[in-house]
């Protein structure tokens, strides 16, 4: 069984992305919804919440963004959420409050890559 079936992610995910109707939220804050709604679950999937400067390559918002691409990427139109790319052009820093109210800094700033943002599929209505 995977962590992400383990741990019950489909579910959580979606109330997080459902929770505020569908705007898009990147990796970074959809780790710091899931971490402030189940205290301890970047633990208990043995990652760290994510950020620059941590020193972990495999942050639970990366596996966070990891899986959603790939599961879009198999699934397209029938996987419940879609994902877009906030351009890097001109971005100093994306800056985050983490859930113990200290700041994260999105690692992907001048980094070549563009940011994944998600949002819930469905009708707004359904929010």
């Amino acid at each position: 069984m995977s962590k992400w079936d383990e741990h019950d992610l489909l579910p959580k995910v979606t109330a997080a992305l459902r929770q505020d109707g569908r705007p898009y939220l990147t990796a970074y804050q959809l780790a710091i919804k899931l971490e402030r709604a189940h205290p301890g679950l970047a633990e208990r999937l043995g990652k760290v919440l994510g950020g620059a400067g941590i020193g972990v390559r495999n942050s639970l918002a990366e596996y966070l963004g990891g899986q959603l691409a790939g599961r879009i990427d198999r699934e397209g139109a029938a996987f419940p959420f879609e994902r877009a790319y906030l351009c890097n052009d001109e971005i100093r820093e994306v800056r985050f409050a983490g859930p113990d109210g200290n700041d994260l800094v999105s690692s992907l700033t001048g980094s070549g890559y563009h940011l994944s943002i998600f949002r819930w599929r469905g009708p707004v209505s359904d929010a």
